[in-house]
């Protein structure tokens, strides 16, 4: 009785490991990353961000912004938020438009507005540079950006 509960055990854990596998489809670049610094395509412009600026990959959605900026626009919320869709091919990442994420309305944001970001386009494409269990290094025309992850 013993070794048929401990072979339900083994294979219930094994089982849970393998569904757990299933939802990281774009492996390490899933999860929270901390954005550090954005480099401009001058290289004296160097950028040390401050604050808890982010970068959330989950699935094909990414999640962008600032738990440390209290906001005009996103009023009884703390912090700034926006959110888009995005591909990852091999060393190619593309995000699309970003919306201003509100509880109950998406709204397009002002391009000026996501600078602070790394983001100088509506829709960005980046190489891949480095991608780690702690690190992302992205590259588009207009900026370096560096990246830890949470």
């Amino acid at each position: 009785m013993n070794r048929y509960i401990c072979t339900i055990l083994v294979l219930f854990v094994t089982a849970s490991f393998v569904a757990c596998d299933h939802y990281l489809i774009n492996g390490h670049l899933d999860g929270m990353w901390q954005l550090q610094t954005i480099e401009r395509s001058n290289p004296d412009s160097i950028i040390r961000t401050e604050g808890d600026l982010f970068y959330s990959f989950q699935r094909h959605t990414v999640l962008i912004g600032d738990y440390n900026n209290p906001d005009e626009l996103v009023g009884h919320l703390k912090d700034e938020q926006y959110v888009s869709l995005f591909e990852y091919e091999g060393e190619s990442l593309t995000m699309g438009e970003f919306h201003l994420y509100y509880k109950r309305e998406n709204v397009p944001y002002d391009t000026t507005r996501l600078k602070r970001f790394g983001l100088y386009d509506k829709q960005t494409t980046f190489l891949v540079e480095e991608l780690t269990a702690k690190r992302l290094v992205l590259r588009s025309d207009s900026a370096l950006l560096t990246m830890r992850k949470y």
